[in-house]
This record gives structure tokens, C-alpha cells and sequence, in this order.
């Protein structure tokens, strides 16, 4: 083979002309290549190509490296000055449209940077943790909350794909006592020790391992120990929790404000109790599970239904009374099972699951939608802006191309305004989030800073949107006016005023019209929607119902404190209860007897006999309970949707049962009531009797909550109530709720997310005027001399202002007709969430947000036309 055939290193080659002078590479070059060769003959290929790339490097010297002088690209870089100045004047020279345009675009970058921000913030929940993409909240059933207490046990010990679990009890607020301060602090939890190893907890002081292994152990965050502890080490101190001696034994750092799991502290569990025995029925955990490297969830859902066999079946069979488990399962009983849902997933798609963060896919779906609207429209307006300015610019594209610019100079000249435009927006759009930032946090319940605001990610993002904004609302432009005739635009002639482009832009206004009506449908639906679930009828009397929490606090001293209460002439009536409603009730499993046992999961309150005249609630059939008849221990009310499911024409005297000895009476059914948000229908509840000492069960305390029904100053009564609490209790601080405001906390979110979407909605109204009014203005501009001519032949001011708007009108109609069917559609989804929803069919729900489009667009146009018509046609004339 010649030593021709052969090459040396490419990257060699590529580094020599990238340096060296243009005056000295050919020389150094050609020099280089004959030694290749000759080498490649007396010492061989790879001596060779190595000596190459050897003498390639010794020529980098001063003397053969290129200067300034030998770059091509300082021609571009004067181009480029060239074009900003000149990109510069256009937009002094236009000051009105410039304007409209910097200042719809900021406000739409605006939007969509805050929305940007908001949505970062929503998807990145939880994704921090170490390998969560193998964390998973074990869920019972499809996406049951609660789970049994040996379940994370036992799935670690007998399924191989589990590495670790752990098991969480909250978020519940305690009282905190050290020395003589007393706190009362919120988002507790307890957890097992291993709460380390699933979830990103970072120590500040402490040992992770042994933190939470003995019983009366607790995690402090750094704030609330700063807090205790005036800023002092706060590892091995003893503080009294609820009464009861308690040894801080770690620091950790604050929860991140992006995890579903806020926790201010964490508790250990106690040694050999029910938590860590419990029982396989009673569901009182919330369970996360990690699985091993390369695991499949859907692996460890199959195999529990071994675990459930070997553990489960035998409890099921004990309580039931069934044989054996296959014929409680052929008896129409529910079968165990779980579902693994990635922690990842609960924040917005499980927010039930979420330990207290109420996060919502859909919303985030919606704010992109609107964010996305947004821009749309205000690139709307810089294209219509834009090529309804062309034939302003057809004498100077035809001066240029004349003077030998080549089309592609003219596309990067117009690309650059378009560019300059967008990059000043942005600057502006920087300056509006900042000065809307605290407005928005208290909108969208965010703590958002200037920090995150400036943080360089989220000026990465808004950078990229801004260029594509920029090349996509330029691009059309920039084509367009390049592509002029140069002999025809230096005669003046017009040559964007054609049929396709007018027609362009009137589908462009038309579609920015269909957006706007699209919002407001859907403002409207969404506010209509809130106002109807205030107003509606929860089926019984919240108003004036305190409810006092802690009163299993009271203990011995809860009757002298009741004793107190009931003297107060303001309180007609008071009971105590387990849990109250708006506040998220439990549910039992109960069975019917009968031949053909039928299991149900109720929700289940204990109360006092008090509790039905108390809120108000109607009893429809049979008589209440009574704390003075012995025997009604073992009797129950149920509600109508109770009576519903179990089928019976006649239920009371008829019995449901918890198992073995457990069997209890219906006495009475209650109407239906809600005791949960209006988002969700009405379930079978049952509510079982306590007494006044607060006992609901043998050795078992559920008298939680005392509600008391007031008259009267209510304010004054409040007073006393807690003064009576704090003779009664002076460590354990007041803490109460009046019932009609615990229902409305129900819907913050959908009342936050009501005035959000108002919010953007509005703005992308103003953005879409905006652009309107500025088209109109250059429209009526260009017309000028048509409607001179008009009003000198006879026309009236008002025949001409018709004329305009009746063209506006058009794309008004055409905008609703493609509004209407969408917002219907999209409203659909959006109320398929709530169990009681308006009515949507009224037209009126679609024809005023129509009408309301088109006044803006009438006083808009309106206004302008009005102007020009009134304007003294010699003037437009004259030049005639």
C-alpha cells in the first residue's frame, strides 16, 4: 500500500486550521503532510501519525495564531450592530405599536414566568428524595389511606422485592412544655426509625440510625429547636409532650416546602402496644414500602394476596364466622389487596394520600392551558402588528434589495427586531413578576421568592421561551416582508394587502377572540360553581357550632369544665363526639346478619345522645339513642344512604355486626347530611354511642371534640368557654372551630384556584384588547383616505363606525362558535370532580361571556372608528 493512501489524525488537522494564520497554513500544511509521508516510509504508520499530531501541537505559537484581523465573523458582528441600530430606529419611529407590543408581551411573559414558577413547583414534589423512584405509599385497595400495623412488617420479612418500610401516623399538633413556656405545635407525625432510609432527612444533630429506636424519642426540626432552645444544642434535652417526659434525640433539617411529608417533628413509637402489634383489620397506619433495584411494583401487588392468606384470612374468618376464607370470599366477601403508588404521584394525583398537601393534576393542566393562552395571544398580536405594518416597510425592503441586500440579510434584519421586541419584553416582564410576586403568593398560597424568581434555571426557561417566542412571532414577518418585489415596493404599491393575508390576520384575531370567550365561559362556570356549593344545604345547622378540641385532654377535670359550660345561658345545647364532621371521618367494616353475611366499610363516629339536637340533624325513622338506657350501648343510628345500601324495608330492629360479640341494634335513621366537602357524595354512616366520661368501647377513650351549640354574643361565650378551659387546664393551650368555617376551609383550594384562573383570565383579556386596539388604530389608519372619500360622498359618522365593527363582529361570532364547544367539553371534565354540580345547559352560561367579547371589541373598535370617522377628510385629501 503507498503511504498516500494513508491520512493523519483528523482531530490534528482540525486543531492546525483552526489556529493557524491563513497566510501561514498552507506552507505549515504542506510541510507537515511531506514529513507524514516520508515517516510512514522510514519508521512506520503509527510513528508517523503520532509525530504529526506532535508537530501540529509545536506550532502553536504566538507568531502563527490567528488575531482579529484573520476572523470573518467581525464583519458579522458590524452586520449585526448594523441591524440593531436600524432595528432600533424602526421601533422609535413606530413608538404607539412598539409600545403595544413590548408591553403585551411583557405582560404575557409575566404570566407565564409566575405560572412557569408555580407549576416548577407543583411537579417537583417529592423528587429530591434518595432513589424515589423506588418509593412507593402502599395503599389499601385501589387507594385506601389507612393501612393495618404489621403490614409494612410483614411485607419486608416475606417479599424479597421490599428493602425497607416505614410506617407514618399525622399530621396532629401537641402541646409542648419547656420549663415554663408552654407551645402548642402543628404538622407532627410518628414514624419507625427507618423514616431516614425512604425519605431525604438530613441530621444537624443526632445519630439517623438510633434516633427513633426507643420509645419517647423525638425529632426536633431546626427552627422549632431554635425556637425551644434559644438557638442552644437541644440533643439529649427532656421536654414534657402532652404530659409525658420526652427526650430530643436528633436536630433535623426543616422539611423543603416541595414534599408532600411537612413535618415540624417526629415521634417515636412506643414499645409493645397495639401500634406495634395491632391487628390485621384495624387500618390505622399510612404504609410506604422501597423496593429493591429492578423490582416491579406490580410484582408485590400480586403477591400479597399470599400475604393476605397467610395472615389476614385467619382474623377474617375469626370475626366473620365463615368457615373458612374461601367461602367468605364465595359469599360475596372483599377481597384483600394494595396498590403501590409512586410517592412522586401523591402530591398531584393522590392528594387524599398526601398527608395534608392538596395538590391537583388537573390544575396543573389548567394554569399550563392558560399559560400557553397567554402566549398565543400575545404573539398574536406582534404578527398581526407586525404585517399590518409591512406595506409601511415595502419602500425600504425595495431600497435595500436594490442597494443589494439578499433576502436572507432581510429575514436576520426583521428576526432581529422581532428578537429585540421579545428580549425587552422579557426585561420588562422580570420587573412585573417581581412587583406581583407577593400578590401572587397569597393567591396561589406560595412563599415564593425573588431568589427563586432570578434563580438561574428559571431565567433559563423564560430565556428559551423568549427566544421562541421571538423566532416564532417574527418568523412569518420576517418571510413575508423579505419577499418583496423591490420594483413594485419602491412604486408604493402595497403588497401584503392581499386577500391571504388580511385573511390571515382576521383568523388570528378570531382565534385570540375564541380564547377570550373560552376564559370567561370558564371563569364563569368555575365561580358559579363555588357560589353554588356555598349556598347549598348540608342537611344540617353549622352556624353558631363551636367545637372545642382536645377535650380528651380535660380527663378527671372534664366534668367540672362541662359544669362550668352549662351554666353559661349562651350555650343551648353540647355533645361530645370522636371526630366531627368537615374533619375527615374513619371508616369501620361492618357486616350484615343475615344467612348471606354482606361487608361494608361505614363511616363510623362515636357521640354522645346530644349529638343529633346539637347540629341539627333530622331523625326520619325510629328514635335516637340514649345515654340513660343501659342496654343502648350496642344500638346505632344510620343515614338514609345506610339504609340505601343494605337494601332492608324495614331496618330498624335489624343488626350489624364487627365480629364475634359485636353485634349491634339500628334504633333510628338520620337524614342524610354532609360531613364532607360537597366534591364527594354522601356515604353510609354509622354513629354509635358514647358516654359523657368520654368511653366508647371497653377501655377505649374517643370523647375528642366537644361541640356546643351557642345563642347570643357568641364572641362573649367564647371568652368564657376558654376561660373555663384554662381554670379547668391552665398548661394545655384553648384550641377551637366554629363548624360553618371548618366547612368553608373545605374549598380554599377551589377558591384559590377560582381567583387564579380569574386572574390570568383577565389579564389575557387585556393582552388580547390590547393587540385589538392597536390593530383597529392601524387598520382605520390605513383607511383613512377610503373613509374620507366615504364621508365626502354622503356617509355618515355613525354608517362608517358600523361598517368597521360589523367586520369585527364577524370574527366575534366566529371566535364563540369555536369557544362554545370547548368550554362545554372542558367545564364537563372540570365538574366531573364535585358529586353536586350546576347546570351548564343554560344558554345564558354561553351567550353573555359571547356578548361580553363583543362590547369589548364594539368599544374598542368603537372608539377608534368614532375618531377616524370624525376626523376632516381635506386633511386626507389634500395629497390628492
Amino acid at each position: 500500500m503507498s503511504p498516500y493512501d494513508h491520512e493523519p489524525p483528523r482531530w490534528s488537522i482540525t486543531l492546525l486550521r483552526l489556529y493557524c494564520k491563513p497566510r501561514a497554513l498552507e506552507i505549515i500544511e504542506g510541510d507537515a503532510y511531506e514529513l507524514f509521508y516520508r515517516r510512514i516510509e522510514t519508521e512506520g504508520l503509527k510513528a508517523a501519525r503520532r509525530k504529526f499530531s506532535w508537530d501540529v501541537i509545536r506550532f502553536f505559537r504566538l507568531r502563527y495564531i490567528k488575531g482579529l484581523e484573520d476572523f470573518n465573523s467581525l464583519n458579522n458582528i458590524s452586520m449585526f450592530k448594523n441591524y440593531f441600530k436600524t432595528a432600533f430606529r424602526s421601533l422609535m419611529k413606530q413608538r404607539f405599536y412598539s409600545f403595544i407590543n413590548i408591553a403585551g408581551l411583557a405582560l404575557g411573559l409575566a404570566v407565564c414566568l409566575l405560572i412557569v414558577l408555580y407549576i416548577s413547583n407543583e411537579v417537583s414534589y417529592d423528587k429530591y428524595h434518595p432513589d424515589v423512584e423506588r418509593v412507593y405509599r402502599v395503599a389499601n385497595g385501589k387507594s385506601g389511606a389507612w393501612t393495618p400495623a404489621r403490614l409494612g412488617m410483614r411485607m419486608k420479612g416475606d417479599l424479597p422485592e421490599v428493602e425497607e418500610t416505614v410506617r407514618i401516623q399525622g399530621p396532629f399538633s401537641q402541646t409542648f412544655k419547656i420549663g415554663d413556656r408552654i407551645f402548642k405545635e402543628e404538622q407532627g407525625f410518628n414514624a419507625d426509625s427507618t423514616v431516614h432510609k425512604l425519605f431525604e432527612i438530613k441530621f444537624v444533630e443526632g445519630n439517623p440510625d438510633e434516633a427513633l429506636t426507643q420509645p419517647n424519642a423525638i425529632l426536633l426540626t431546626k427552627s422549632l429547636a431554635d425556637k425551644f432552645f434559644n438557638y442552644q444544642s437541644a440533643l439529649g434535652k427532656v421536654i414534657k409532650v402532652d404530659g409525658e417526659d420526652v427526650q430530643v434525640t436528633g436536630v433535623i433539617a426543616d422539611a423543603p416546602s416541595n414534599t408532600h411529608f411537612k413535618y415540624n417533628y417526629i415521634n417515636s413509637y412506643p414499645h409493645e402496644s397495639w401500634v406495634t402489634i395491632g391487628n390485621w383489620t384495624g387500618n390505622n397506619f399510612y404504609t410506604y414500602a422501597k423496593l429493591s433495584n429492578g423490582a416491579l411494583p406490580t410484582s408485590v401487588e400480586t403477591k400479597f394476596d399470599g400475604l393476605a392468606e397467610k395472615y389476614i384470612a385467619p382474623v377474617i374468618i375469626q370475626y366473620s364466622g365463615h368457615s373458612s376464607y374461601e367461602d367468605y370470599l364465595a359469599q360475596g366477601g372483599r377481597k384483600p389487596g394494595i396498590s403501590l403508588l409512586p410517592m412522586t404521584d401523591l402530591h398531584l394525583r393522590y392528594p387524599h394520600l398526601a398527608l395534608g398537601s392538596s395538590g391537583s393534576i388537573e390544575n396543573v393542566y389548567i394554569f399550563s392551558a392558560v399559560a400557553l393562552f397567554i402566549l398565543i395571544i400575545a404573539c398574536i398580536n406582534f404578527m398581526n402588528l407586525s404585517t399590518a405594518r409591512s406595506a409601511m416597510r415595502s419602500k425600504e425592503v425595495g431600497m435595500r434589495k436594490v442597494m443589494g441586500s439578499v433576502r436572507g440579510q432581510l429575514i436576520s434584519q426583521f428576526l432581529v427586531e422581532s428578537m429585540l421586541i421579545s428580549v425587552s419584553a422579557m426585561v420588562l416582564a422580570l420587573g412585573i413578576a417581581a412587583l406581583s410576586l407577593d400578590g401572587f403568593n397569597t393567591l396561589a398560597n406560595r412563599t415564593f421568592t425573588l431568589n427563586e424568581l432570578f434563580a438561574l434555571p428559571t431565567l433559563l426557561k423564560l430565556l428559551g421561551l423568549v427566544l421562541v417566542v421571538g423566532l416564532l412571532a417574527g418568523a412569518y414577518p420576517a418571510f413575508v416582508l423579505s419577499a418583496f418585489k423591490p420594483i413594485k415596493a419602491l412604486k408604493g404599491e402595497s403588497q401584503t394587502g392581499g386577500k391571504g393575508n388580511a385573511a390571515l390576520r382576521q383568523g388570528l384575531v378570531a382565534f385570540q377572540f375564541a380564547i377570550s370567550i373560552f376564559l370567561i365561559v370558564s371563569t364563569v362556570v368555575v365561580f358559579t360553581q363555588l357560589n353554588f356549593l356555598s349556598k347549598q344545604s348540608l342537611g344540617f345547622e353549622p352556624d353558631q357550632v363551636l367545637v372545642v378540641k382536645n377535650a380528651n385532654r380535660l380527663g378527671a377535670k372534664g366534668q367540672s369544665f362541662l359544669n362550668d359550660i352549662n351554666r353559661l345561658p349562651s350555650v343551648e345545647n353540647a355533645t361530645l363526639s370522636s371526630q366531627f364532621v368537615s374533619s375527615g371521618i374513619s371508616d369501620w367494616g361492618y357486616q350484615t346478619v343475615e344467612e348471606v353475611p354482606r361487608e361494608h366499610s361505614f363511616i363510623n363516629m362515636f357521640a354522645t345522645d346530644e349529638y343529633l339536637e346539637t347540629l341539627g340533624i333530622a331523625l326520619v325513622d325510629g328514635r335516637n339513642f340514649s345515654n340513660e338506657v343501659t342496654s343502648d350501648t350496642a344500638s346505632i343510628l344510620i343515614n338514609e344512604s345506610a339504609a340505601k345500601w343494605l337494601g332492608w324495608e324495614d331496618p330498624i330492629g335489624r343488626k350489624l355486626s364487627r365480629g364475634v360479640n359485636a353485634d349491634y341494634t339500628i334504633v333510628g335513621i338520620v337524614k342524610d347530611f354532609n360531613f364532607e366537602s360537597l366534591k364527594r357524595e354522601i356515604e353510609p354512616f354509622v354513629i354509635r354511642p358514647m358516654t359523657w366520661d368520654g368511653k366508647a368501647e371497653a377501655g377505649w377513650y374517643a370523647g375528642n371534640y366537644l361541640s356546643l351549640k351557642l345563642s347570643g354574643d357568641y364572641q362573649n361565650t367564647v371568652q368564657s368557654v376558654k376561660a373555663a378551659w384554662e381554670r379547668a387546664i391552665p398548661d394545655e393551650p384553648f384550641e377551637f372551630v366554629f363548624l360553618d368555617d371548618a366547612f368553608n376551609d373545605l374549598y380554599v383550594e377551589e377558591e384559590r384556584f377560582g381567583k387564579l384562573f380569574t386572574a390570568s383570565s383577565g389579564l389575557a383579556i387585556v393582552i388580547a384588547c390590547l393587540g385589538l386596539f392597536a390593530l383597529a388604530a392601524y387598520t382605520l389608519e390605513r383607511k383613512y383616505k377610503e373613509i374620507a372619500v366615504r364621508k365626502v360622498l354622503g356617509a355618515s359618522v355613525k354608517s362608517l363606525t358600523l361598517m368597521v365593527i360589523s367586520s369585527f363582529t364577524k370574527l366575534v361570532v366566529i371566535g364563540a362558535v369555536i369557544a362554545i364547544p370547548l368550554g362545554y367539553w372542558a367545564m364537563k371534565q372540570w365538574l366531573s370532580d364535585f358529586a353536586y354540580q350546576i347546570d351548564i345547559n343554560n344558554p345564558l352560561v354561553w351567550v353573555l361571556p359571547a356578548l361580553f367579547v363583543a362590547l369589548i371589541a364594539w368599544l374598542t373598535v368603537g372608539y377608534q372608528s368614532i375618531r377616524t370617522a370624525s376626523a376632516n377628510p381635506i386633511k386626507a385629501l389634500r395629497s390628492e
